[in-house]
């Protein structure tokens, strides 16, 4: 999580860590929380920045349940990405 290592601990930050360490993959909100360590509710509250920022879109629903995933075709998502491998690659030195 270098992400979170450089600019905290906080939700969003974590959740954006958690979706592109998990990029291949979907996820219900309820799944971020357990993975991140959060309350559902604390995700659910900054939820709204990640589909702002187009960091993930829904990929599919199961009944009621949304799952979402990394939005790989943004330009945000590749600098993030970009910048988190520049920071793990500067732990390892």
């Amino acid at each position: 999580m270098s992400l979170v290592e450089f600019f905290g601990n906080n939700v969003l930050v974590k959740m954006v860590d958690f979706f592109l360490e998990n990029r291949f993959w979907d996820y219900t909100k309820t799944d971020v929380a357990s993975n991140i360590g959060k309350t559902r509710q604390s995700v659910h509250n900054s939820w709204r920045k990640l589909e702002d920022y187009e960091i993930v879109i829904p990929s599919r629903k199961i009944g009621n349940t949304t799952l979402y995933r990394t939005n790989l075709e943004s330009a945000i998502v590749k600098t993030l990405s970009s910048l988190s491998l520049s920071i793990a690659t500067k732990d390892v030195d």
